[in-house]
């Protein structure tokens, strides 16, 4: 090999190295994506600045932060409960990392595996029993999934320390090799990018007010220095939104010449219109939620909103629960208990389509008055009132026994229907 295909072949694997380096992802197998054609520098901190996509990552890392992770115990018959008394249950309802509440902790680790791919904890276990007492957040652009020559994995933070994977939860989007998850924003730079360049056009735009507005024309040619002083002097009292519509003055004779606004400069706004819409398909969130109600209507808000907790928030939820069953339970716990997130307080904003759930729980005697108010946040009237009663409509009769006669408890059954059509499950027998 010549000396110039040596120093071009150096150069170009220089290059590589420098682009794989700033995608945070050098020696873990990922593929380096192109360079962004707008000519704007994307990462996940320029890329949050992004109204559209700090809407869209605030109201994913929010609304799971809402739905913060509980410790269940099973019931016979497939119940549930929330187990107080668990070790993990303390420690997700109170303080899962130092000094960080539930809510802030859920948040940040979503937002993390939103803008970068992948979202880090470290589990501080207790020296005896190895529960785990703590979970700290581990910064996702220093901390890397990787193998030893035997294959085992471990993960290494920036300061060489490795930690076993058994005490990392890491949360990941979708990926390439089973671990680690892809950096959304890395893989979609040209549709961000793209966003952005617009925004850094309609801030120039605006900010340089000035420059579409028109020419001043001279009756005779300027120096270079009169050029520079007329500039100077007309930029100085009129440029800026702010100096706007100011009083012009002309002198020695010159003009001003009105330009015109082209259709190119006015494309920027719906460019960006159309960006909005771009970032909302990368994280699969209907436009509205990041506002944007173009195509949106009070009518179908509703239905939208339910659609955002299927399509959007429950693939997150399955992911974070997995990993969080996975990792802090040991086998013998996940016989008898699990960790999920209570998905049912994002549909209290639906009304119509709560009260007709609790209607219909209730009339098959699924719930009780106390379980309904408890729900919705009131205090239970207790079971000297009724309120632990399960309740159903009289006219509900099994199959077999459409047509004949009532044998047993037909006293019972005529007392209900003359006080009304509900009554007691066990008063039926």
């Amino acid at each position: 090999m010549n000396p110039v295909s040596r120093l071009t072949s150096w150069i170009a694997r220089r290059k590589l190295n420098r682009e794989l380096r700033s995608l945070g992802y050098l020696g873990t197998g990922a593929v380096p994506s192109a360079p962004v054609l707008s000519g704007t520098f994307v990462t996940p901190e320029t890329a949050i600045g992004l109204a559209a996509l700090w809407s869209a990552v605030n109201t994913i890392s929010r609304d799971m932060a809402v739905m913060s992770p509980h410790v269940y115990r099973r019931l016979k018959g497939g119940g549930r409960e929330i187990d107080s008394s668990h070790d993990v249950e303390g420690m997700l309802a109170g303080e899962p990392a130092a000094n960080t509440d539930p809510f802030r902790w859920t948040q940040t680790e979503v937002s993390h595996t939103l803008t970068r791919g992948n979202g880090y904890c470290e589990i501080v276990r207790d020296g005896k029993r190895g529960t785990p007492i703590s979970c700290e957040i581990l910064h996702p652009s220093k901390t890397v999934p990787k193998r030893t020559k035997s294959g085992k994995l471990f993960y290494e933070l920036d300061n060489k320390e490795r930690l076993l994977p058994e005490n990392v939860l890491h949360f990941a989007g979708m990926g390439f090799d089973g671990i680690q998850g892809y950096c959304p924003i890395t893989i979609m730079r040209q549709t961000i990018g793209l966003a952005i360049g617009a925004e850094q056009y309609g801030a120039a735009f605006f900010g340089n007010s000035a420059r579409p507005g028109g020419w001043i024309k001279t009756p005779k040619r300027l120096t270079e220095q009169a050029i520079n002083n007329l500039r100077k002097t007309f930029n100085q009292i009129h440029q800026g939104s702010q100096s706007a519509h100011q009083v012009g003055i002309l002198e020695e004779g010159a003009e001003w010449v009105q330009s015109e606004f082209s259709p190119q400069d006015a494309q920027f706004l719906l460019t960006r219109e159309f960006q909005v819409k771009d970032i909302a398909r990368i994280y699969s969130i209907p436009p509205h939620k990041i506002g944007d109600y173009s195509e949106s209507h009070l009518a179908n808000v509703e239905e939208a909103n339910l659609d955002y907790v299927a399509m959007t928030l429950l693939g997150w939820v399955a992911m974070m629960e997995a990993q969080l069953n996975f990792k802090l339970l040991t086998r013998d716990d996940r016989k008898t208990h699990f960790i999920a997130f209570d998905m049912s307080v994002l549909m209290r904003a639906n009304v119509d389509a709560r009260m007709k759930r609790i209607q219909t729980l209730r009339n098959t005697g699924a719930i009780a008055t106390d379980e309904i108010r408890v729900g919705e946040g009131l205090n239970p009237v207790g079971a000297d009132r009724g309120g632990d009663l399960l309740l159903v409509q009289a006219q509900y009769v099994p199959l077999d026994q459409v047509g004949k006669q009532p044998t047993v408890g037909a006293s019972k059954l005529e007392r209900a229907e003359q006080n009304g059509y509900h009554h007691r499950l066990d008063g039926l027998v």
